[in-house]
């Protein structure tokens, strides 16, 4: 959890679909974590680094309606979108939901999540 919390701003909140209402994004990936094993040998790398879509809020008002995300920028923030290679064809729980966003902030020393959406929920 250390490594993971030094990418998030002090109230990143992470949300999981409809009817669910934001959490702490460290304490729900702690109790990820706690609950299922990371060291899977599910995809070889969880997603593609060339398959990650970043985008400021001007550049989503232009891509409108023909893409669609659940988050949105604010002003200086950007959007990070990654779809997730996570096990397809082994046995066992999924890790990630099929697509992750992340709204990330400026902070004074580089860019830190303040918001997360991924549809899911843990086994």
């Amino acid at each position: 959890m250390g490594e993971l919390t030094r990418w998030l701003s002090e109230d990143a909140t992470i949300s999981s679909g409809p009817g669910t209402a934001p959490e702490s994004i460290a304490k729900v990936w702690g109790a990820r974590f706690k609950q299922l094993d990371y060291g899977f040998s599910g995809a070889k790398h969880p997603y593609r680094p060339d398959d990650v879509g970043l985008f400021t809020a001007d550049e989503l008002l232009v891509l409108a309606p023909e893409r669609r995300f659940e988050l949105v920028p604010d002003g200086d923030e950007v959007l990070a979108v990654v779809t997730t290679r996570d096990r397809r064809r082994t046995p066992g729980p999924r890790h990630f939901g099929k697509r992750l966003e992340f709204v990330l902030g400026p902070a004074p020393d580089g860019y830190r999540i303040r918001r997360m959406f991924e549809d899911f929920h843990l086994p």
